[in-house]
């Protein structure tokens, strides 16, 4: 797709006069990817002014503007959009060096002792000489505790990139061969996995919400009852009025517990649909062979590392997005 001004003069059938490259700017395609007219929807009432007198333009924040979903054709598609924001609150923005590469797993490990990032670190390959000038490569994590303020403060948690990269490789690989070996006993595994917190207690909301359902509809009737024999006489006002008051707030207590209810639900409706686009993602990589960064921004929440010490095996955590928690409890390095 041509940028804005060679798609310009070139419906104006002249050569773009501009000094351009011809590509797209980042801020250009940011704005795209944060436009929801993109999306196929139209978005009113974005600004405002100060006052009638004061006619500076202010932006309305998100929730103040009106927003009309599906009015014409989208160009960014929901699944992009998503991405997008998925990425933006993702804990990596990862670190490129001077070519521009950026390492698989940069920005999502975590010390598991002192909670900073493990970030890369160099390592000297040659001797410094005129005929071998010394080179650093950054093939290695460390936790920035550790880099910044010595042993002290934080023991090390060196690991050559390679050795976890490998690790990582291995652990997707073998929740991918699940998929493709029993799709629905790796659905059950997953799901199982992410409602175990509230298992128990779906069972309990859903008697809870039938029960809380159905008396307020009891209480809409009893209101109605008590309205109407207060107006033909059968019951004082004053006695009208303390049930009308009791019922009420039965009802307004009731009310806020039945919505709760349902969030709660819904909650693992949800969880159903993150499984199944876990499933979907980890399809596309079944016969993967080596790690890629966007392999690990689109599975992976953030990872845990643990101290080294020589000689000892060494562990970690994997948080997979849409899962909340690790599958096992720990993957073993060595």
């Amino acid at each position: 797709m041509p940028i804005p001004s060679d798609y310009y003069y070139a419906k104006l059938g002249k050569p773009n006069p501009r000094r351009t490259r011809h590509l797209w700017s980042p801020e250009s395609v940011r704005q795209i990817l944060h436009n929801y007219t993109y999306l196929g929807h139209l978005v009113q009432l974005r600004t405002t002014t100060v006052s009638y007198k004061n006619h500076k333009t202010i932006k309305r924040d998100e929730e103040d503007m009106i927003v009309v979903k599906n009015t014409h054709e989208p160009i960014v598609s929901q699944e992009l959009w998503d991405r997008v924001r998925e990425m933006e609150q993702s804990v990596s923005q990862g670190k490129r060096n001077n070519s521009g590469y950026v390492a698989n797993l940069s920005g999502l490990i975590y010390c598991q002792d002192c909670g900073n990032k493990v970030r890369l670190a160099w390592n000297n390959t040659t001797n410094d000489s005129k005929k071998k000038p010394r080179k650093y490569i950054r093939h290695n994590y460390n936790c920035t505790s550790y880099m910044k303020f010595g042993k002290r403060y934080c023991p090390s948690h060196y690991i050559k990139m390679s050795y976890i990269d490998a690790v990582i490789l291995e652990d997707i690989r073998s929740l991918a061969s699940l998929v493709v070996e029993n799709e629905d006993a790796a659905r059950a595994r997953f799901l199982a996995h992410k409602t175990k917190h509230h298992e128990e207690q779906y069972a309990v909301d859903t008697r809870k919400l039938t029960e809380g359902k159905y008396r307020l509809q009891e209480l809409d009737t009893l209101i109605q009852t008590i309205y109407e024999d207060k107006v033909l006489g059968k019951v004082s006002e004053d006695v009208s009025m303390k049930l009308m008051a009791k019922y009420e707030a039965e009802q307004k207590e009731l009310s806020a517990e039945v919505a709760e209810l349902e969030a709660r639900l819904s909650a693992i409706k949800q969880d159903e649909e993150d499984v199944e686009l876990f499933i979907a993602r980890l399809k596309k990589y079944t016969d993967v062979q080596e790690l890629t960064r966007e392999m690990c921004l689109e599975l992976i929440e953030y990872i845990t590392l643990d101290a080294y010490v020589e000689g000892q095996s060494r562990e970690i955590y994997i948080n997979y997005k849409l899962l909340d928690e690790p599958l096992k409890d720990k993957r073993s390095l060595f």
